[in-house]
């Protein structure tokens, strides 16, 4: 069996991440990958050895699909390049939705057109259903757990030393979606000798930056994309997500991992991985008020913060990219029976 994987995202950010990790995933169950992707995942995708093709080249596209048993489009966009493909190869596609957007009405046609639809949360399944009626199933994003394995003891270190003595990690896009306003409002509420340490690119930047600056907020360090994110989050004391749109934000499942104790708005399906304030502290979007208080709470109360971190921790355990890896083979099998 071979699947031919649609992005036509620019940049690298969670979806693409999660991509990698179900054509690895994948790839170990023996089956093949085809990633049809642009700029960085492209790049990343070949350098791991997969079979890549530029997303924008419809005659490379339309003779991947050719050769494939399932389409999978991971993005909006690549989602309607997909029932494209579909309906002149007529091979059955598969469409992962991450987002928890509100969508237009004429999309129900892509859906569908769509033979099956995976959800990252079960806020969004809900949502579809709601919107258009369409019946979906919700796989939960994963994460690497070898990430711990590759931490660099020394370069923690060096982060901890430079940017401590308390750090406070945020790792998402610079778009208003992640809505980092509302954490440099709350980082204005707080003790300016803790470091926001902001991790990630994005066309908000330079207007993030200026913000930070009107609101007389130094302690926060915009450090663009990092390909060792592993010693960022060992080096976090607290990590915050301020975010207004979500699907199930992977990065709080990193944070899960590494046991650092986490504070978040509840956007799309955060509330699914915190729970009742079981896993982190969970805060109405947009409200820097409640984010600075919880935030000061965990930083005060370590006994609390080590109980969240450490129920988190057992949580995440069950969001290997290996059992997603096994789901989609399992949709993909099913599929591959209609045909």
């Amino acid at each position: 069996m071979k699947i031919l994987h649609l992005d036509t995202q620019k940049g690298f950010r969670g979806g693409e991440q999660q991509l990698i990790y179900l054509a690895e995933g994948l790839r170990e169950l023996g089956i093949d990958s085809i990633i049809a992707a642009k700029d960085e995942l492209y790049k990343k995708a070949g350098a791991m050895g997969f079979e890549t093709i530029d997303s924008s080249n419809l005659k490379q596209l339309l003779g991947a699909a050719k050769q494939c048993d399932i389409l999978h489009a991971h993005a909006s966009k690549a989602h309607t390049l997909g029932v494209f493909l579909k309906l002149l190869t007529r091979k059955p596609l598969v469409y992962t939705r991450r987002v928890d957007y509100k969508q237009k009405k004429i999309s129900k046609l892509k859906y569908l057109l769509t033979d099956k639809v995976v959800c990252v949360a079960k806020s969004i399944e809900k949502d579809l259903y709601e919107n258009f009626h369409i019946q979906a199933e919700t796989i939960y994003s994963s994460v690497d757990f070898d990430l711990i394995d590759k931490v660099d003891i020394k370069k923690v270190e060096t982060i901890k030393k430079q940017y401590g003595p308390l750090i406070i990690g945020n790792i998402g896009a610079l778009t208003a979606q992640k809505d980092h306003k509302t954490l440099i409002d709350a980082a204005s509420q707080l003790d300016k000798s803790y470091t926001f340490l902001i991790l990630g690119e994005g066309n908000l930047k330079q207007e993030l930056e200026i913000y930070a600056k009107q609101k007389g907020v130094n302690n926060i360090v915009f450090l663009g994309f990092r390909d060792d994110i592993q010693n960022y989050l060992a080096a976090f004391d607290l990590f915050v997500i301020s975010s207004q749109n979500e699907g199930i934000c992977s990065s709080i499942l990193q944070a899960f991992l590494f046991k650092i104790p986490v504070v978040a708005t509840n956007a799309g399906g955060v509330s699914e991985l915190i729970g009742d304030n079981q896993r982190g502290l969970i805060v109405p979007i947009k409200d820097a008020k409640k984010l600075s208080e919880n935030i000061q709470r965990l930083i005060l109360d370590k006994e609390l913060s080590k109980k969240l971190a450490n129920q988190a921790f057992e949580f995440v355990k069950d969001f290997n990219y290996k059992i997603a890896s096994k789901k989609y083979l399992d949709i993909y099998n099913n599929l591959s029976k209609k045909v």
